[in-house]
């Protein structure tokens, strides 16, 4: 209640409920912060451990203390631990962010399992303590974490973290934010050497005079129950007084029923929790308990809209999925309320679709244009043996909540014959899921369908123009993905295939595929098919990076139709074969190895060009081409140096500098110059 109060009171709209239990109060203007952080801390509540990289707040399995199922609560645990860290300095000098999980049994591990430390309830020979993960994360390059202990005793839990800590801040990596999460350090040295190097701190911990931590244990009352009071994607307006003054009244309600009454979850709802039996008719003033769950449950990352990593408007699909569920009958949607469906905007797993029963991650792919999509996961285990979701295949945009409800509807009526949702996927559900994809692989063109070129929510047409630098670069993989994944289909149906006519097909779509696939990295856009194979001519083989023994074939595809590919089958795989070893071997600077690069064009500008300063006007050059030009021509100049580029205003001057200083480059002048901007970079 004084959140939502501080929050009004600062002309907030919103509340949001995050996936690590927490809330924010968003949409503020800066000059309110100073005295919305006062506030808060008279109500006895504490912004730290919400971002940067530091330990974050701690996450507790929801139904800690009032579940049958809880081999022990470790709520105090989190409590005692939160107090702890939270007081000491080192936890904000850390490399990344460090993020804790318990549960409270070993069945349903949850989100202990991939975090960089998780902690399981166990109890041994009477004593409570904790299975150990570490490691974990669903984050880019996701894993579940190693187990370092079977059983560590609660009164060594302090001594783990110190442990933690300390290790983390020597071997973390501090250069690259992308590879400094724990889990790099294991990928880095293998899980044998990572414990090895990490028992040495833990025994040192062991031996400090670390303060023996005690555990307030409390039971909850007999005869209650929990209500969850769903929250669509987390969010609680505050622009309808009539429904913020009701949900007021809802929590002095349940405030009348004691201190643990209400928590977070990691689905963004909140739970109320030893509620009397007796009040539950009560309840119903407040809050419809009948609500399909499925449809409120729907967990969602903030998407391309506002996020500069975003691809696909994630929030959109979220939104246009709930609409398509609520479509189900009551029946299905309770029978199916348990389940989990995530929704990334991108690959980086804001949304943790990798944890989910369904999960989605934004991606662009392409037919005569590109459109919004998405890569599907399927049949994540939360449990003792706890495992990612499977990647299944891709979808656009557009059939995703159709998708979804008909796996939904699937999956309920065969639901009794399963033991859970991941034993359903790995029987017969990856099939149905399979099939259904593909029976919405060939989307409609531009002319028979527009709406499938259009995001949800979108009022625009689809284009990673749109995005920030970092989303574009994102996007930039992914269409080269595309074509390397026609590549090896062409391959693959060349190795079955009898008739003359569609094997020169085949043949000809794959020197097609191949000029295509890496055009992009040399900053060059082709508007036409003939496009393709001229600009692949000038970047690749005229700039020597590819052999000209591929020329013929090239110019080939581009002139005729009629071509007998046939007669020259090796050339075309010897073509694509080389092809993939570039982009195999292509570098963050888009270079590629033993491949001198291509020397680049000075605009005639009266512009000097030398080793030590370049120029290149990139006006009227798009996201994300602007960037790679930038990034091509950083790559060959020496460190120091430096560059000018032109910009246009809006979208290029907005992404261009900051993802550049995200390379780690500076920038040494930004000035606006009438309608473009003028911005010299030092590498």
């Amino acid at each position: 209640i004084g959140i939502i109060r501080i929050a009004i009171s600062h002309r907030s709209n919103l509340l949001h409920i995050t996936t690590r239990q927490e809330i924010q109060i968003q949409n503020l203007s800066l000059n309110e912060i100073e005295a919305i952080l006062h506030e808060l801390q008279a109500i006895g509540l504490s912004s730290k451990g919400g971002g940067g990289n530091t330990v974050r707040n701690i996450l507790v399995a929801v139904d800690s203390g009032v579940s049958e199922r809880e081999v022990f609560d470790p709520t105090p645990h989190a409590m005692a631990l939160t107090t702890k860290l939270i007081a000491e300095s080192d936890s904000f000098t850390l490399p990344r962010k460090l993020k804790i999980a318990f549960a409270n049994n070993e069945n349903e591990t949850d989100y202990a399992a991939v975090n960089d430390v998780g902690l399981v309830a166990r109890i041994r020979d009477g004593k409570r303590g904790f299975k150990v993960y570490i490691g974990g994360s669903v984050a880019s390059h996701p894993t579940v974490g190693w187990i370092f202990s079977e059983f560590l005793p609660e009164e060594n839990l302090f001594a783990l973290l110190d442990a933690v800590k300390k290790f983390f801040s020597e071997h973390g990596n501090r250069k690259n934010k992308h590879k400094a999460r724990l889990r790099h350090i294991f990928y880095k040295l293998g899980a044998e050497e990572t414990f090895r190097i990490f028992n040495e701190y833990y025994q040192k911990s062991l031996a400090l005079p670390i303060e023996t931590p005690s555990f307030d244990y409390s039971t909850s009352a007999k005869n209650t129950a929990s209500v969850i009071l769903p929250f669509v994607l987390g969010n609680i307006p505050l622009d309808n007084r009539e429904s913020v003054d009701k949900l007021v009244e809802l929590l002095q309600f349940v405030a009348r029923f004691g201190d643990d009454t209400l928590r977070f979850s990691t689905q963004q709802n909140i739970h109320l929790r030893n509620i009397p039996e007796e009040a539950l008719p009560d309840l119903r003033r407040y809050i419809d308990v009948d609500a399909p769950l499925l449809a409120n449950n729907i967990v969602s990352c903030t998407g391309a809209d506002t996020c500069r990593l975003g691809i696909c408007l994630s929030k959109g699909l979220a939104t246009a999925t709930r609409k398509e569920l609520l479509k189900l009958s009551n029946e299905v949607l309770q029978e199916a309320a348990h389940l989990r469906i995530h929704v990334s905007g991108c690959p980086n797993s804001c949304g943790q679709q990798v944890w989910a029963d369904l999960g989605f991650s934004g991606k662009v792919m392409r037919n005569s244009r590109i459109y919004p999509s998405y890569q599907v996961y399927a049949g994540a285990a939360r449990s003792a043996n706890p495992q990612l979701a499977e990647i299944l295949g891709n979808i656009s945009a557009k059939d995703a909540p159709k998708f979804v409800s008909q796996i939904i509807a699937d999956y309920v009526e065969v639901k009794n014959q399963h033991v859970d949702f991941r034993e359903y996927i790995q029987t017969v559900g990856k099939t149905y899921i399979k099939q259904l994809l593909a029976k919405h692989e060939n989307v409609p063109s531009f002319e028979d369908d527009k709406n499938y070129y259009f995001d949800w929510g979108a009022e625009s047409l689809f284009s990673v123009a749109e995005r920030g630098v970092a989303e574009c670069s994102a996007g930039l993989f992914d269409m080269i993905d595309l074509d390397l994944k026609s590549v090896k289909e062409y391959r693959e149906q060349l190795n079955t295939e009898s008739n003359p006519l569609k094997i020169n097909d085949l043949l000809h779509n794959t020197v097609y595929s191949a000029s295509r696939m890496l055009l992009i990295t040399r900053g060059a856009e082709p508007k036409t098919t003939e496009d393709v194979y001229s600009l692949f001519l000038t970047h690749f083989i005229d700039a020597g990076i590819v052999d000209q023994r591929f020329a013929g074939i090239v110019r080939a595809a581009r002139n005729t139709q009629d071509y007998d590919f046939a007669a020259h089958k090796s050339e075309v795989f010897a073509l694509a074969d080389t092809i993939i070893e570039l982009y195999q071997n292509m570098d963050d600077s888009l270079q590629f190895k033993n491949i001198k690069p291509v020397k680049q064009a000075v605009d005639a500008s009266n512009k000097p060009a030398t080793d030590k300063q370049k120029f290149k006007d990139l006006r009227g050059v798009s996201c994300p081409m602007n960037f790679v030009q930038t990034k091509i021509l950083l790559s060959s100049m020496p460190a120091g140096a430096l560059l000018e580029i032109w910009l246009d205003d809006g979208q290029a001057i907005n992404n261009v500098p900051g993802s550049v200083r995200g390379e780690g480059h500076e920038i040494v002048e930004q000035t606006q110059i009438e309608d473009y901007w003028k911005v010299v970079i030092r590498k």
